[in-house]
């Protein structure tokens, strides 16, 4: 079976002799639709920093987990920094990467931008829904967050395993949905542990879910077009549904890398340049003189 995998797709670019027609042409149409929007009124000042983004993005597919094509993606971090203009950065990025490295095809591009896209938006839509939230710095947030964060990616971790050991048409047993919370808690409370114990910054927990969440995002892309746009291709419908589930599982640690390295960028950035996050820059209240004895 994993004779049949192009290794573009562990680099999550799918190939386009890997989908339908269907779904090639359809990928393309959507892409453009987000294309308009992401360039919509930019304005110039803004190039440079969609230029910048886009050569981290495409910088990041060098970074390889030892002996795999799996990479950092970086769609959390393009979107929280450039919002919609992330839609721009994303396609131009793998342009190259197709071009240069032969990662994903022409054919498959349109689809691949959205794969990539549409999670930098939902990071995007994330971190400025919880910039208004008022508790963002509080103990009691953040660590709430992280535990999110963990539990998140625990129940991922569980129900792949599910899938990959059981056959879709018996039921899961009760006592593996109770496994699979107790570990979502018990992990929780680790991470919650872990992130006071590091004495991170306070907005690395904010970064740290969304980092989490765009990569499971993208990769949960992947594996709906895999599955439903590749069931007719050699190998028969199993077969690529397995193909998909590997795919996320082996891209679970990047998940965990990808919030860590949001995590720091967002609290370093917040502090050195708030603006170019949008972030409103928390001002110092001036400490008065100690009154006279």
């Amino acid at each position: 079976m994993l004779e049949l995998m192009p290794l573009s797709l562990w680099a999550v670019h799918l190939q386009g002799s890997v989908l339908s027609s269907s779904w090639l042409v359809g990928g393309y149409v959507i892409a453009a639709a987000l294309l308009v929007f992401g360039a919509w009124r930019i304005r110039d000042e803004e190039i440079p920093y969609v230029a910048l983004l886009t050569a981290a993005f495409f910088v990041a597919s060098l970074i390889h987990f030892p002996g795999t094509n799996v990479h950092l993606l970086l769609t959390g971090l393009v979107g929280v920094i450039l919002g919609r203009r992330a839609l721009l950065a994303i396609p131009v990025g793998l342009l190259l990467q197709a071009i240069l490295f032969q990662h994903g095809d022409f054919a498959a591009l349109g689809v691949n931008a959205c794969v990539m896209g549409i999670p930098a938006l939902l990071a995007w839509q994330l971190f400025a829904m919880f910039q208004r939230v008022p508790w963002l710095r509080e103990p009691w947030f953040r660590s709430g967050l992280v535990a999110i964060s963990a539990a998140i990616w625990a129940i991922a971790l569980a129900y792949s395993l599910a899938q990959l050991m059981n056959d879709d048409s018996v039921p899961l047993p009760a006592m593996w949905h109770i496994l699979a919370g107790v570990v979502a808690v018990t992990l929780g409370g680790v991470a919650i542990w872990a992130d006071r114990r590091l004495e991170n910054a306070p907005e690395f927990p904010l970064g740290l879910l969304i980092g989490v969440v765009s990569v499971l995002a993208t990769v949960m892309l992947q594996r709906v077009a895999i599955t439903w746009g590749a069931a007719k291709v050699a190998g028969g419908e199993e077969a690529w549904q397995m193909m998909a589930l590997l795919l996320f599982l082996a891209h679970l640690p990047i998940a965990v890398l990808e919030g860590a390295v949001l995590g720091f960028a967002v609290g370093f950035l917040a502090r050195v340049k708030p603006e170019l996050l949008g972030w409103i820059a928390v001002k110092e209240t001036p400490c008065s003189a100690d009154p006279l004895p």
